[in-house]
Order: structure tokens, then sequence, then C-alpha cells
């Protein structure tokens, strides 16, 4: 997304506001059934489609002038690397309190899927899956770990579609596309073992409802034909 995207966004969809876990007027779910019957024919037309090309519900946080809790709908290649200047001006600010303020103002998207709201439910639910795992690796986690290495070795995985820096600049994210969306939490789970078993702790939200931080890396790591983790 370059930032005349990111203007558009926020001048004509600047009611857009992800509703988190504290808000009581709604919850993410997807538990009951109804959000993961999206069918098999559903999940086979998104892997026809290349991956960046793939739609994801995304929200402009700020400046709330109201609410629409669906979203755009956006390309995820229009969210990966996003040029946005409040982006680098989070990485160069010194103050962790205003790190966290710029960061909760920044726009997020769902980068395994397409939400749409139930107002009769409130709840949030899949309509439709990118079949990805997103997963991050945070140099907490690893501090004896070298990440110009890393990102290099991740980037030669057959399975990595993408692996660039987090919204902090310091932390590394990666995309992988999975056999079986409907089976999203096993992936991750499967992803975050084999992971550890190579001495890598790695984060995975286990919700295939979760947000992301736009984020941008010039020198982030593209593979339209990343072929699909299939462990379970």
């Amino acid at each position: 997304m370059n930032i005349n995207t990111i203007d558009h966004l926020q001048h004509t969809t600047r009611s857009k506001r992800f509703p988190t876990e504290n808000n009581t007027a709604s919850k993410l779910v997807i538990d009951d059934g109804l959000e993961l019957s999206v069918s098999d024919e559903v999940v086979d037309l998104a892997k026809q489609k290349p991956i960046g090309k793939r739609l994801v519900s995304a929200y402009v946080r700020t400046p709330v002038f109201g609410w629409d809790a669906d979203g755009d709908l956006l390309p995820l290649s229009a969210l990966l690397n996003a040029n946005s200047p409040e982006v680098h001006r989070l990485r160069n600010e010194p103050s962790f309190i205003l790190k966290m303020e710029i960061e909760q103002k920044l726009p997020i998207y769902t980068p395994c899927c397409v939400l749409r709201y139930d107002w009769g439910r409130h709840l949030y639910y899949p309509v439709c899956y990118t079949c990805l795992c997103d997963f991050d690796i945070l140099k907490t986690d690893n501090p004896s770990v070298d990440f110009g290495l890393l990102k290099q070795e991740l980037s030669e995985l057959p399975q990595v579609y993408y692996c660039g820096l987090a919204a902090n600049g310091t932390d590394l994210f990666c995309l992988v596309p999975i056999l079986a969306p409907q089976r999203y939490e096993e992936h991750a789970l499967a992803l975050r073992m084999l992971f550890q078993q190579q001495g890598i702790t790695i984060s995975t939200d286990v919700n295939i409802a979760h947000t992301r931080t736009i984020s941008t890396d010039p020198n982030g790591y593209f593979n339209e034909n990343a072929v699909e983790f299939t462990h379970l």
C-alpha cells in the first residue's frame, strides 16, 4: 500500500475501527460452527488466485468518526510493505509510551481471512480464507539469533511466501500458504513445534481471525510460488 492508498482509506472510510476483546459491544470468536462453515469449494477458489491478490479485511483505527464493522476489502499485496510515514515514525520514536500510541493508531488487517460482522450475535466470522498462516519471530524470544542470517534462511524455505520486518522494525514476520485453513489452529501449532525443534521460538496466533499492524520492509522477500505447509 502506498501513502496515497492509506490517505484514501482514512478519508473515505475514516469510520473503520476494529473492536477488540475489551470492547463489550462485540466479540471476535470462531468457535460455534458457523464460522468454520466455509465450503471446500470456496477454499479451492481462494487457492486459484495468486497469493498477493487474495482479499483481506483492512481497518483504519483513526481518526474515529463512527464505526463500520466490516472494514475494507483489499488485496494482501496492498498491505505488505505499506509505505506509511507513521511506521517510520514508530521505529524512530525513542519513547516507549509514544511508540505505543503511534502503533495503536496504525491501520490493521486480517492476513488469514475476510471477516464479516454478525450484528445479531455480536461477533465476527470468516467468510473466506487466504489459505495462509502468519507467524512472528521476536528478538526478545531469540536473543542469540542473528536476524539478518535468519531472514535469509527463511527466504530459502519453499513454504515461505513473505518474510519481512514487523512494524517495530526489529522483529520478523512471515506468511506461509497452508493446506487446510479449516484446520488453521493445527497448522499454527505445527509451525511452532517445528521451529522449536530448530531452536527458534516463533509466535503464532491460533485464532484465524486475528489482525496484524501494517509494516514496511524495502527488502521484504516475496515468493508467489511458495508451496503449501501441510503439517498438522
